[in-house]
């Protein structure tokens, strides 16, 4: 992977929906995997969180069984 710099890909991030700033229908197509009810919307905006769960933050933060420390 000589074009791509490993250490700048991002692995995994939870979205977290923007519950607060409402839906929208103009970004996404319609999806078959959306209830009906959903009427093909989604979250106008979501949070990126970063640690996705304990086990990738210890991953990387170090100091858990089976990590090491870096």
């Amino acid at each position: 992977f000589s074009f791509v710099d490993l250490d700048q890909v991002i692995r995994a991030v939870h979205l977290i929906p923007g519950f607060e700033h409402g839906h929208t229908d103009t970004r996404l197509t319609p999806s078959f995997v959306h209830p009906a009810e959903d009427h093909n919307q989604d979250f106008l905006y979501f949070y990126v969180n970063h640690f996705v769960d304990h086990d990738m933050f210890m991953c990387f933060h170090g100091g858990s069984i089976s990590h090491q420390v870096t």
